[in-house]
């Protein structure tokens, strides 16, 4: 019989006798939790990221909705880190690598942006054709290039003057 569920040998004594292992298996559990939590933090392999925000136009318009990727200047492959972010009703941009708004590691970018304005269709609005440049839709022939530094980054404003037909 297991001695948690002992009689006591003499009446009117307590079943406290499991109290040291029942400690001992507390303060285990603690500090395996503790050693989880603390490798998660540091050592999850995520590159450091760092807040960048924005604003863009497009001939004097605000592109809401329109989609911005940052690819970095030294191709990595399938692997590598593609910030993005959504533009909001007033032209601002925060960019996100893995969790919202969280920024994006510090390093050369060449920026893409493609904005693919409503259309109402019947009772619907769909997304109609890109009507931004396709220059600045390709990292091969963006000429929007960014740097992020290690702190909080605030790009200067874009202003793309010439919308596609």
């Amino acid at each position: 019989m297991s001695k948690f569920f002992r009689r006591p040998a003499t009446p009117g004594v307590s079943l406290r006798s499991d109290l040291p292992d029942r400690r001992a298996a507390g303060l285990l559990c603690w500090l395996g939790s503790a050693a989880l939590l603390a490798g998660c933090s540091d050592g999850d392999g995520r590159v450091p990221v760092y807040p960048v925000k924005g604003k863009v136009t497009v001939a004097g318009e605000v592109p809401e909705g329109a989609l911005l990727v940052l690819y970095p200047a030294a191709r990595g492959g399938e692997n590598e880190l593609r910030p993005s972010a959504k533009v909001k009703h007033d032209g601002s941009f925060h960019l996100t690598t893995y969790e919202a708004d969280d920024g994006a590691p510090s390093g050369e970018y060449t920026a893409t942006i493609q904005w693919n304005k409503l259309i109402k269709r019947g009772q619907d609005y769909v997304g109609g054709p890109n009507v931004i440049d396709k220059r600045y839709t390709s990292r091969d022939t963006s000429p929007w290039k960014v740097t992020v530094t290690t702190g909080p980054n605030e790009l200067p404003p874009i202003e793309i003057q010439k919308q596609a037909n």
